[in-house]
């Protein structure tokens, strides 16, 4: 069975999705302060299809090439309070209304695993520590996600 990373077109789609999401959140009022920071990394979009390639079966390019780790995305993302509350579902909207422009294969299933994916870390793991970056444990796995859910 394919991985969902192979059945959306591989890197090459992931790399389009994340430049997509990305001016899609620039361009919303509440997404635009983070996604416009000057301190964030000048790779962010071919970091972020990376981590989302590693996530949902492809080549482990961020963790390993690009010396990533889901402590470091966790902690860019903790302490964010109630902020993420609404942020998270407009993120995922963003990533879902990037498909069409970012070429995501036009299939229903690969569409939705993309989706619940994203849904789920966004609204799950980037919300789980409010209050400090302090809180997020040193050691997290990088998440896997495969056709039916968490692997």
């Amino acid at each position: 069975m394919t991985t969902i990373y192979e059945a959306a077109g591989g890197m090459e789609v992931l790399v389009r999705l994340a430049e997509a999401t990305h001016e899609r959140c620039l361009a919303d009022d509440l997404l635009n302060h983070p996604f416009s920071h000057a301190d964030n990394h000048p790779e962010h979009t071919t970091r972020l299809a990376a981590y989302w390639a590693e996530a949902l079966g492809g080549p482990a390019t961020y963790t390993e090439a690009m010396d990533g780790s889901e402590t470091h995305v966790q902690r860019l993302h903790a302490a964010e309070g109630s902020y993420m509350e609404e942020a998270s579902p407009r993120f995922v909207a963003c990533v879902v209304d990037s498909y069409d422009d970012a070429g995501v294969p036009d299939d229903p299933r690969v569409r939705q695993a993309i989706t619940d994916y994203v849904r789920w870390a966004a609204l799950g793991p980037f919300r789980a520590w409010p209050s400090s970056a302090d809180d997020v444990p040193a050691d997290l796995p990088m998440p896997r996600w495969g056709w039916d859910g968490p692997t």
